[in-house]
């Protein structure tokens, strides 16, 4: 599988118009797993501190098996309805909690919506012909400021 995104150092991009899929591996002694949540967070980030406040995702129960797939698995799936409902959340972190009989431990993964990018326009020449026409698609001036990664028509 190829890379449409490259990754920070804090976060993954996530493209809004695809599902995210994650799976959890308990290394070590699993013996005793007595359960398996997955939670879904909204960030916000305050500049001024240079930290990212997290809060629970308040519809997780809502939208189980709607936006949600496999909350008690090992493998979660969050599809893109969640962030296309959400466009107004850009930062989020899915975290998954073992509760074993006298510990529980926990790992999270954080994400950050790719931006569109913008200022761009595109052309095509000649704008009617056959399968056997060669045509010319041109995209100037665009910009992206997570820079761009791959070109798909």
């Amino acid at each position: 599988i190829s890379t449409r995104c490259v990754p920070n150092l804090e976060f993954q991009l996530v493209n809004p118009s695809t599902q995210v899929a994650l799976f959890a591996i308990c290394v070590g002694i699993c013996t005793n797993i007595k359960n398996i949540r997955w939670n879904v967070y909204q960030g916000s980030a305050n500049s001024s501190a240079n930290i990212t406040l997290w809060f629970l995702f308040n519809q997780m129960i809502s939208y189980e098996n709607i936006w949600f797939f496999g909350s008690n698995t090992s493998n979660f799936t969050a599809t893109n309805k969640l962030f296309r409902d959400n466009p107004q959340i850009n930062l989020w972190r899915f975290e998954v909690v073992y509760t074993f009989s006298f510990e529980t431990s926990s790992s999270a993964l954080n994400f950050v919506i790719n931006q569109s990018p913008y200022n761009g326009s595109c052309s095509i020449d000649p704008r009617n012909g056959t399968t056997s026409t060669l045509f010319t698609v041109s995209c100037p001036n665009w910009f992206d400021e997570d820079g761009i990664k791959d070109y798909a028509v």
